[in-house]
């Protein structure tokens, strides 16, 4: 969906429930929020980020490097190597955040 798009839909969705824009963003983040619980069993390290106004959004999940062969939770830890498919200059175990 087009940025501009994204955008008329907020607001129209905004102005037909008669509902705030902050209103607005928490039901947004709800959505997200309950569809990761859904995915992942739990949303407690992920960070949604809404923006109506440029009409784009950004879900960043954090995750613990772990050295490779010990992720214990998949959810919250990811493998060394695993990482470095992502973020190839990753150096040492650290927080990891994917977008």
């Amino acid at each position: 969906m087009e940025n501009i798009a994204l955008i008329e839909s907020f607001s129209e969705f905004k102005d037909d429930k008669l509902i705030d824009r902050v209103t607005l963003m928490a039901i947004l983040e709800d959505v997200f929020r309950n569809a990761l619980k859904k995915k992942y069993g739990s949303d407690d390290n992920f960070d949604i980020i809404i923006n109506p106004d440029k009409g784009d959004m950004e879900i960043w999940r954090n995750r613990t490097v772990v050295e490779n062969g010990e992720v214990e939770d998949p959810n919250s830890e990811i493998s060394l190597a695993e990482a470095r498919k992502i973020e190839p200059d990753l150096k040492s175990v650290k927080k990891f955040l994917k977008k």
